[in-house]
């Protein structure tokens, strides 16, 4: 997860990350997915990932690849590192951690692009010890993930991620249309069905609800670049 800690303002390393859009959107990047989003501000928000001092100064963000190597690549390209010179002026170098998507749907299928979404949602489930217990929890979470996919489709993003040298945690990566939808999602008895589902397998004092606002600019697919080109298999995610 991609964190920057402005010392006033976000604006200018919000600046820099937009100045690099046109390099992720080539279909050559790789990168089927950008988005980057601020912790939400309304009222009643849950932010159990932020911290309170840095609820206004905290810049988040999902990039997902179709193989590891072309995070690299784009990283050694004169672009990124003119605008990774001009964020280091602006804010801490930030925290990546690589996460793999391993069941439901960043975007829907043969979806070149997904619309733009007003809330991201972060969810982090600490799983029970035992063997197979997180298998377990992601086949419930998959799913369930299916159902949301053919059903509520202002739900634009339902994504469950791992990673091999946690093997105790999951994290849904969740596009809301909007603030409605949101509210619409949690009040279906297929979510209920799925959060009482869960209940065995995790450490419920442990899970970490996070809400979002995706800033403009950011773009969710498929394919590389949102469209551009034909993506592969294996992808990973840069968090």
């Amino acid at each position: 997860m991609p964190q920057a800690h402005p010392p006033k303002s976000g604006w200018q390393v919000i600046e820099s990350l937009s100045s690099l859009a046109p390099l992720f959107r080539r279909p050559t990047s790789q990168c089927t997915t950008r988005s980057f989003f601020t912790p939400a501000t309304r009222k009643g928000a849950l932010l159990g990932m932020v911290a309170p001092a840095e609820q206004d100064r905290l810049i988040a963000g999902v990039e997902i690849f179709t193989r590891p190597s072309a995070l690299a690549a784009v990283q050694a390209s004169p672009e990124y590192r003119d605008a990774a010179s001009s964020l280091a002026t602006a804010a801490p170098a930030p925290h990546l951690t690589t996460w793999y998507p391993t069941a439901g749907f960043v975007a829907r299928r043969n979806q070149i692009e997904t619309g733009p979404a007003q809330i991201v949602m972060l969810a982090k489930f600490v799983v029970r010890d035992g063997d197979g217990l997180r298998e377990k929890l992601v086949d419930v979470l998959g799913k369930y993930c299916s159902w949301v996919e053919s059903n509520e489709l202002t739900t634009l993003t339902y994504s469950v991620l791992t990673r091999p040298d946690a093997p105790n945690e999951v994290l849904m990566f969740e596009r809301y249309k909007d603030l409605q939808a949101l509210g619409e999602h949690s009040k279906t008895a297929q979510f209920r069905a799925m959060f009482k589902a869960t209940g065995p397998f995790i450490q419920a004092k442990k899970t970490l609800l996070s809400e979002w606002n995706e800033l403009d600019g950011s773009f969710v697919s498929n394919f590389p670049g949102g469209g551009g080109g034909i993506g592969g298999i294996g992808a990973q995610a840069k968090l």
